[in-house]
């Protein structure tokens, strides 16, 4: 709930900063994310593991993924009967957020991460400000639907 006293700014704020100037705590809201989810039909989840770019320790990682990719596995066929084995499914495009506030995006094309220090859904688009200043818009759309000369 919007408000005074160090509370959420709006009701679409996933990450926010308390106290003035943006020099404050970041505060969270993945709650409020996983419920962004699953209005849009995306799949949120949540694990914990160490990226390396972000961290060299283990972190709460929360994930709105747009698209799966299948990995490796064989396909055996037996009579008409066709069985996949030993396929992993893992995220294709992505948006991950670990608990210390670093974002990792990952699109068809390209890979970012960021330091943010607001996050603001609204509606289909993620609107950021990272910790240097920079503000960001993605429509998580795009993220969704392979582009024309990547479908297939």
């Amino acid at each position: 709930m919007a408000g005074v006293f160090g509370s959420k700014p709006s009701d679409a704020h996933v990450i926010w900063r308390t106290g003035r100037n943006d020099d404050g705590k970041k505060k969270f809201d993945f709650e409020y994310l996983r419920l962004w989810a699953a209005h849009f039909g995306v799949d949120y989840e949540q694990w914990t593991r160490t990226d390396h770019e972000r961290s060299d320790e283990p972190r709460v990682q929360h994930a709105c993924v747009f698209n799966w990719a299948t990995i490796g596995g064989q396909e055996i066929t037996i009579d008409d009967s066709n069985w996949s084995m030993g396929q992993q499914r893992k995220p294709r495009t992505f948006v991950e957020i670990d608990e210390a506030g670093v974002a990792r995006i990952k699109g068809w094309s390209a890979e970012a991460i960021l330091d943010v220090a607001e996050l603001v859904v609204d509606g289909p688009a993620f609107d950021l400000k990272t910790v240097d200043g920079a503000v960001k818009q993605l429509d998580a759309t795009t993220l969704a639907d392979p582009p024309e000369d990547d479908a297939g």
